[in-house]
């Protein structure tokens, strides 16, 4: 036994046949990988010796000249397989055919990219701000200006009290808008305030593009101010918190607590937002918030204590001039 054939398989195969010829045996031996091709033998030539009359250049035909009998000098065929059709007598093998791929598949979808190489930084997605592009510089400047008599001449004013015959101590002026007293930023980098890490330098670089660099300053926290605030990371805050100037308006960037995991150990209280806001009024500026989440998460204590804006696209300059009054 070779494999999983058997010389009684060749037997088998051969009386069903109907062959009795060496060759075929060997052959079917082949097929069943029970051995090689069957070697042809070489037969010696026959010297014959062409008559007189014949030219030297032609030479007679012998038996074994038959044109549809392969030569004796070629290559056995593989597996002991005859090219040339069957014959009586001998067992018949197919000539296989030429073997062609089936048609590409026509895909209904598009092909997926190829996948990026490790080396390859991840594509950043836009950045699509909370806040209107349309309207944010006008939406701040209402929020951070501060109304001084430091505008044109007030010429009603001035006309009144001369014709009450009383000195101008004063120029009066109008009232003006203006961010020259400085604002300063309290960013909030607690966990709750991740998502809206990219939000948060938006409005920074917008303050920065109306007050000026030299008049805004950035003050980065966790949870709560009073626990510690600087302009970089934790190894620059001071603690304890301390105001701008007077005069100046501090912008909070913060959910004020009220965002985050529920059972978070770090969140900020009613009672220490309480104390931040009351030292920055004491120092003579006034905050205002602008709330990353809907109203109707707001803190019921924060409503009352500072002004609060939706840091949403829904927030015009009417509703930043309502926050303010």
């Amino acid at each position: 036994m070779t494999g999983e054939a058997w010389l009684a398989d060749v037997a088998r195969a051969a009386r069903a046949l109907g062959t009795r010829d060496p060759e075929d045996y060997a052959r079917i031996a082949a097929l069943l990988g029970l051995g090689g091709p069957p070697e042809r033998p070489v037969r010696p030539p026959v010297d014959v010796e062409p008559p007189e009359d014949t030219p030297g250049w032609q030479a007679p035909a012998r038996e074994d000249d038959d044109p549809d009998r392969p030569r004796e000098d070629d290559d056995p065929p593989p597996f002991g397989r005859d090219d040339t059709g069957g014959r009586t007598g001998t067992v018949t093998f197919l000539v296989p055919v030429d073997e062609s791929a089936p048609p590409a598949p026509g895909w209904t979808t598009p092909a997926l990219p190829p996948p990026r190489g490790r080396a390859d930084p991840a594509p950043r997605p836009p950045h699509l701000p909370l806040l209107a592009p349309r309207s944010t510089a006008a939406l701040l400047t209402m929020v951070l200006s501060r109304v001084s008599p430091e505008g044109e001449l007030d010429v009603d004013r001035a006309t009144e009290e001369l014709s009450r015959a009383r000195p101008l101590t004063a120029i009066p002026r109008l009232p003006l808008s203006t961010l020259r007293h400085g604002v300063q930023i309290l960013a909030d980098t607690s966990r709750a305030m991740e998502p809206f890490a990219r939000d948060v330098e938006d409005v920074i670089a917008h303050v920065r593009a109306l007050a000026g660099v030299a008049g805004t300053q950035v003050l980065r926290f966790a949870d709560v101010p009073l626990r510690g605030a600087g302009p970089g990371p934790r190894s620059t805050w001071q603690r304890p918190y301390r105001p701008p100037r007077p005069g100046g308006r501090v912008l909070i960037l913060s959910d004020l607590g009220a965002g985050g995991p529920p059972l978070n150990p770090w969140r900020a209280t009613e009672r220490e937002w309480r104390a931040t806001v009351t030292t920055i009024r004491q120092r003579g500026c006034e905050p205002v918030a602008l709330v990353p989440l809907p109203e109707r998460y707001w803190p019921r204590w924060a409503r009352s204590l500072l002004p609060l804006l939706s840091w949403d696209r829904g927030t015009t300059v009417g509703k930043a001039l309502g926050a303010r009054r």
